[in-house]
């Protein structure tokens, strides 16, 4: 086997246990990416990107500090302070 391939497993008892055979041959050292799958099978972004709430909140802060600022540019066009 030389190019990567993506299986499912099943996490059960302190084991990865693959949901389909593998064609590898006895104590072949491999790498795993674990990637979390919701409910449909499909990958989860959950722990993916951990400080996703933090960018979330920042993106909120800066969207009020621009609407801030708009309000305050229409306010001074319109001659008030």
């Amino acid at each position: 086997m030389n190019a990567p391939i993506s299986i499912q497993a099943i996490f059960r008892n302190g084991n990865l246990q693959p949901t389909k055979k593998l064609d590898l041959p006895d104590n072949m050292a491999v790498q795993v990416l674990v990637m979390p799958l919701n409910a449909q099978g499909k990958p989860s972004l959950f722990g993916v990107i951990p400080n996703l709430a933090t960018i979330g909140n920042d993106i909120l802060g800066i969207k009020q500090l621009l609407n801030d600022g708009v309000d305050k540019q229409m306010r001074l066009m319109s001659g008030g302070v």
